[in-house]
């Protein structure tokens, strides 16, 4: 499973606000790939630290903090958690990446800047 996670530049206080996508990827006539994004909805960043994640690739995670489910990914030291706004989004996505990590599939999220 690909992910895409593009950051908008505006803040939200001390919450970074964002949207995260689904990608999916098609091979061109010219020997590359054409990415399609699928959205899944807004999210809020939540980082524990002071420093966001930097825009890189990361392997990412599930965890439960105060009974809601929040996508985890960066380092050791950026380390950040993403809230989905919508309900509904939010339940079909975590089933969906239950389901990736529970079969071994390797998830990986891209972290990007809104230009």
């Amino acid at each position: 499973m690909y992910l895409k996670y593009i950051r908008h530049k505006r803040q939200w206080g001390e919450l970074q606000r964002g949207t995260l996508y689904t990608v999916h990827l098609e091979p061109n006539e010219k020997g590359g790939y054409n990415e399609h994004l699928k959205m899944i909805g807004d999210v809020y960043e939540i980082c524990p630290g002071a420093l966001l994640p930097t825009t890189l690739i990361y392997p990412v995670g599930m965890r439960r903090i105060d009974g809601r489910m929040r996508l985890v990914f960066g380092s050791v030291f950026r380390q950040s958690m993403l809230y989905l706004i919508e309900f509904g989004a939010r339940e079909r996505f975590f089933m969906e990446l239950y389901c990736a990590l529970h079969e071994h599939e390797e998830v990986r999220l891209e972290v990007a800047e809104n230009d």
